[in-house]
């Protein structure tokens, strides 16, 4: 039942051959500066608003006039103003997933005056390790965040002033059948009748895999996340249960100079290795790493990465003492490097020793700002790989031939808007390095910024989506904490989770493998859809899914198809002519016609659902940054003599509604009065359409066209940004674009 309306929203066509990519931007100051402040979009509304309805997002046949209810997806996270849909009612809650997967849904109860009591009924047929675990969510700043669990037959308070929402999230575990199960929410309103709310969840005839492939590095406190009467093994199930992986994973102990060797509780302290076998089990890295790295006696695969130690801090990659060594400079006196290389020998062998070289890494430099510290962060590389040859070795930057030229690191962190695609698959292509990326809380729209309270939940859940388009392996954040309250996940752990458990499926649809670089794969098709690169994503909650739901039927072998995204969209296929200009300046002309071709004025006005169309980014409703220009130049016509840019350089994301289907796009950029040395850049849906392309006098103008798929109800237009050539900021003239059909 859940697939044939699911179905409605997803194309069943799949294509070999597309891997989106598109550069992104970094987070330098060249070309101005800024703090961010993620964009324009994401404040809630402030009156009450009804929900757009949806495949996920109904209005419950159950509710009456009394308690209203309706379902939305878990990844639309609620604001104080968000009001139950319109347009056709339906029975009950539907949810589907595979074994060993956590799944969410909410119900959401008013508003409404009183209380209700909450009775959860069914679902035991899964299994005796399945788990049904009710939660109300709470509002942080407008927004949905906190979730305090409830036992069945609690009570809830609710509002008049903003809907409750209820989560329901069930674990499927290994022993599951296949197929329809079914329960019930019994809601008891005051002196009411009870009403019966169903519960159908399909259970996909496959499992997904124990182990964790998205590989995540959290800096978050376990001890934080020890539940009361708790102990240290329910913090890291947890935190391995919603698949991310903290920095420590050994903690309470670890690998570092200050437990391994330099350590006033060693025998033979500064001379061999210790691993601490006269300490008790629960504090001895010899059984926490076999505990939490290997697996053993706990959950049987361990975390996929552990990392041994750090940097001390962002300025200092290594202790100023060692071993009662001086270090000198950061490049070390001979006594002290000697002294390092030894312990790094023999903590190589003990990882060999151990089978614990595949999963441990040694996190070496932190944000490396200059030439200086590129090389610094190059000596400390060949220093370690001639001591320790399997270590694997980690830096916070994305991957640079100032470093990697003269030694390779094993994992590239790299921020967000810092990461260079060209580069980067080229050390993954020509010397099997992987690159991570990074969040900062000042990533601003077209990013996704999972940090926020105040964004939708589309930016957690994304996070991998955008990592599989990129050929990017996992996500690193430095305050992994403000995901929890207290010991309790928030919402956004919650959808953090959904998005890796959304890999797993990625990496089962793609034969159980991670994607590579240049290899063009089936599922790729399935992955731009939903996220052609990181600043090009759905924002549509019910689509994902839509699509999430028929992927899983394509696993389990009941479609036959990959699936690929498909939105419909308001404004219908057809030809549309835009010129990008000041809306009240050059050209005047009302209509604007250029070769009988109708076009439609567009200034930087930010995205509006009403319209159909508008900009995304750092300082698009900046009038002294995002700026217009008319060239008084003969010889052009007015399409290429007006335009918009932005004075900073920054990438900004235009979105224009539009019917799926497949469209040849042309895009004219450029000034006529002048070439520009800057490099221009444009993407559209992801690809690349101006890579990075300087014009002359001669030539002071792009006019590019390429024809590709529109399949999520809007074409992404991603103009600007950091260039791959001068590493800066770079202006970007983006004067019109045709959008017309292909049959």
């Amino acid at each position: 039942m859940l697939g044939q309306w699911a179905r409605a929203m997803v194309s069943t066509l799949w294509l070999l051959g597309i891997a989106a990519t598109a550069s992104c931007s970094g987070d330098g100051d060249e070309k101005g500066s800024g703090d961010g402040g993620g964009g324009t979009g994401n404040q809630p509304p402030t009156e009450p608003t009804p929900v757009q309805p949806g495949a996920f997002t109904y209005s419950l046949a159950e509710g009456t006039s009394e308690l209203p209810l309706w379902t939305t997806p878990a990844t639309h996270k609620l604001t104080l103003a968000d009001r139950a849909p319109g347009g056709e009612r339906r029975s009950g809650l539907n949810l589907s997933a595979a074994r060993n997967e956590f799944e969410p849904v909410q119900l959401v109860l008013g508003p409404a005056s009183g209380t209700v009591r909450i009775e959860l009924a069914g679902l035991e047929d899964l299994g005796g390790e399945s788990r049904r675990q009710l939660a109300v969510a709470g509002y942080t700043d407008g927004w949905a965040e906190t979730l305090t669990p409830i036992t069945s037959g609690d009570s809830l308070d609710l509002s008049l002033s903003a809907g409750t929402a209820l989560w329901l999230t069930v674990y499927v575990p290994a022993e599951a059948p296949a197929g329809d199960h079914e329960g019930t929410l019994r809601l008891t309103f005051g002196d009411q009748a009870p009403i019966d709310v169903p519960v159908h969840l399909y259970v996909f005839d496959f499992d997904l895999p124990q182990e964790i492939h998205f590989a995540t590095q959290l800096n978050v406190s376990v001890a934080d996340l020890v539940p009361p009467d708790g102990d240290v093994d329910d913090a890291k199930a947890m935190l391995f249960e919603h698949r991310m992986t903290p920095k420590s994973v050994t903690w309470p102990s670890g690998f570092g100079w200050n437990i391994t060797w330099d350590n006033a509780s060693a025998p033979d302290r500064c001379d061999s290795f210790y691993d601490e076998p006269d300490e008790g089990e629960p504090y001895s890295i010899r059984s926490l790493a076999a505990r939490y790295i290997l697996g053993e006696g706990w959950n049987g695969v361990g975390f996929p990465n552990a990392m041994l130690f750090q940097f001390v801090d962002n300025s200092t990659p290594r202790p100023a003492e060692f071993c009662g060594i001086s270090r000198g400079d950061h490049y070390g006196s001979t006594a002290y490097n000697d002294e390092w290389a030894q312990w790094l020998g023999q903590l190589d062998d003990y990882l060999v020793a151990n089978d614990y070289a595949t999963k441990a890494y040694y996190y070496v430099q932190n944000e490396p700002q200059d030439d200086d510290d590129y090389a610094l962060a190059a000596y400390l590389c060949n220093l370690t790989r001639a001591a320790a040859p399997h270590l694997r070795l980690a830096i916070s930057e994305e991957p640079k031939p100032e470093i990697a030229e003269t030694c390779g690191y094993d994992i590239w962190i790299a921020h967000v808007r810092a990461y260079q695609e060209e580069y980067a698959w080229d050390r993954q292509r020509n010397h099997d390095e992987q690159v991570w990326y990074y969040s900062l809380d000042q990533d601003p729209d077209p990013y996704f910024n999972p940090t926020e309270v105040g964004r939708p939940g589309m930016n957690q859940r994304v996070i991998p989506w955008a990592a599989w388009s990129h050929r990017i392996r996992g996500w690193a954040y430095y305050d992994g904490g403000r995901f929890f309250d207290g010991h309790l996940p928030t919402i956004r752990a919650e959808l953090l989770r959904e998005g890796f458990e959304d890999y797993e499926y990625l990496w089962l649809a793609n034969g159980g493998a991670h994607p590579s670089v240049d290899e063009a794969l089936a599922v790729d098709r399935t992955v731009a859809s939903v996220a052609a690169s990181m600043t090009s994503w759905t924002k549509d909650d019910d689509a994902l899914m839509a699509l999430r739901h028929e992927l899983g039927r394509y696993l389990e072998g009941s479609r036959d198809s990959l699936p690929t995204l498909e939105v419909e969209s308001s404004r219908p296929r057809g030809a549309y002519y835009l010129n990008f200009q000041d809306p009240d300046g050059e050209p005047i002309a009302e209509p604007l016609v250029v070769d009988g071709k109708e076009y439609l004025k567009i200034g930087w006005a930010p995205y509006d659902a009403e319209v159909g169309y508008g900009w995304s980014g750092e300082f698009i409703d900046e009038p002294s940054i995002a700026l217009y220009g008319f060239d008084e130049t003969s010889g052009y016509d007015v399409l290429q003599r007006s335009y918009v840019y932005d004075d900073y350089g920054r990438d900004n994301l235009f979105e224009f509604d539009l019917e799926p289907g497949t469209y040849s796009i042309t895009v004219g950029v450029g000034r006529p009065a002048r070439g520009y040395s800057d490099p221009s850049n444009v993407s559209v849906e992801g690809v690349k359409i101006v890579d990075d392309e300087i014009t002359t006098d001669s030539a002071p103008t792009i006019v590019r066209t390429v024809e590709l798929d529109v399949t999520d109800g809007r074409l992404s237009v991603v103009v600007a940004g950091r260039s791959a050539t001068t590493g800066d900021y770079s202006y970007t003239f983006l004067g019109f674009i045709d959008i017309e059909p292909v049959e």
